[in-house]
């Protein structure tokens, strides 16, 4: 049976209201309305309720007041984080035997074997589906790996705090295989991160074999992404400060429903941002969040994944932190004088939000200001505290997984 008492602490831990300063309680709480938990699938509450929020002024000052503090000083009252990353590992298919081998009674590869009778370890692994990570199909595709074993290490029975493993364990002609390894940072503690790797590491032949394959670790993908608690993306209108043309796409998307997702930049073969309501998609996974939400601070969630080989930068784990910091690309206009519009427009900015919806609407917006004598602001998160803050998280990780041990 899963721990939930260790979900709510992660939850509590993430967005309680009473762990931020600038979370003004009343003003909390009539964002929160905007929110409907109580359906089979959370979302915003219909576009006319969501709109009258949009045309109160004192709740629009108080989302732009957050944006600027936040914006102007991140080093204060923001923190960088990292919740996915995917390695993937070239290895021999003596590795993989290694990993497979089947020991004891029930002859089962001796990957399931966690801890000792007189140390159990906090998790358990199970088998996990390798379908969709092989693209939907049962053969190879020329040139990717195709992976015919997937283990989840699942700790305390909850599978929100998993690390998943994936194998190819098929004979190949070229004699080269891959292993890959992904989980989310946020959702792991630093020891049990450890637990899992070092595992690993007893596993595949010990510490010098580990070091030996993942010095050379590729990385697949991996998210940067900052929290802004107290801030509905209701009032949030983003973009990326791109010249070139920008594939984006919102979910949803049909002119009736506020969009609760919005990708800047091709979700399906390319590094992209991420805009989106945090509560909203932690309430599908977590219905402590359902239980816990006069407790929590709305919260917007920005973010960017990163997939190397869409880039023209090397994808080695070693060279992590100097990876490009993308959200210094994100720019998103100040809400302050949204009371202003008129619902047409508030209506189209709530049901569309893809980059160049938002663009044309940024003009419109300055028009209108203008004409009520008043300036458009845009808010961009403090660059070289990006740029430091990704080093700091991409060291840290670095260090984690090529050892463990330490």
């Amino acid at each position: 049976m899963a721990d939930r008492k260790n979900t709510q602490s992660w939850i509590r831990s993430t967005f309680d209201k009473s762990r931020y300063e600038l979370i003004n309680d009343k003003y909390n709480s009539q964002l929160l309305t905007l929110l409907d938990l109580d359906n089979t699938e959370p979302s915003f509450k219909q576009i006319n309720n969501v709109t009258a929020k949009l045309q109160d002024k004192t709740l629009c000052r108080y989302q732009a007041m957050l944006l600027q503090i936040y914006c102007n000083e991140p080093q204060r009252y923001l923190r960088l984080d990292c919740d996915q990353i995917t390695l993937t590992v070239r290895c021999s298919i003596k590795d993989i035997d290694s990993l497979l081998k089947p020991i004891g009674a029930k002859n089962r590869p001796r990957i399931y074997k966690a801890g000792t009778a007189a140390k159990p370890a906090d998790f358990t692994v199970f088998s996990t589906s390798t379908y969709e990570l092989n693209g939907g199909g049962s053969r190879p595709i020329y040139g990717k790996p195709f992976y015919s074993h997937g283990f989840e290490f699942r700790f305390y029975g909850d599978n929100y705090k998993s690390l998943f493993l994936y194998l190819e364990g098929n004979e190949k002609e070229s004699g080269k295989y891959s292993l890959r390894i992904s989980f989310n940072p946020n959702k792991l503690t630093r020891d049990e991160i450890k637990q899992a790797l070092i595992h690993i590491q007893k596993r595949i032949g010990g510490e010098y074999r580990y070091t030996q394959l993942f010095s050379k670790a590729k990385v697949t993908r991996i998210d940067f992404g900052i929290l802004l608690p107290g801030v509905s993306s209701a009032f949030v209108q983003a973009f990326r400060d791109n010249t070139k043309s920008l594939k984006s796409h919102c979910i949803p998307l049909n002119g009736q429903q506020v969009v609760e997702t919005t990708y800047l930049g091709s979700k399906s073969n390319a590094s992209h941002c991420i805009v989106y309501e945090k509560l909203l998609k932690e309430s599908r996974g977590y219905t402590e969040v359902r239980h816990l939400l006069d407790q929590l601070a709305i919260t917007t969630r920005i973010e960017f994944s990163h997939i190397p080989n869409r880039e023209k930068h090397s994808s080695e784990l070693w060279s992590l932190s100097t990876f490009p910091s993308r959200l210094k690309q994100i720019r998103v206009i100040s809400p302050k004088y949204f009371h202003l519009l008129s619902d047409g427009m508030l209506k189209a900015m709530l049901t569309d939000k893809r980059q160049e919806s938002v663009k044309k609407m940024r003009k419109c917006i300055r028009s209108k200001l203008i004409k009520n004598r008043k300036r458009l602001r845009v808010h961009k998160i403090g660059q070289g505290w990006l740029k430091e803050e990704q080093k700091v998280v991409a060291s840290s990780l670095i260090n984690l997984i090529i050892n463990p041990n330490s």
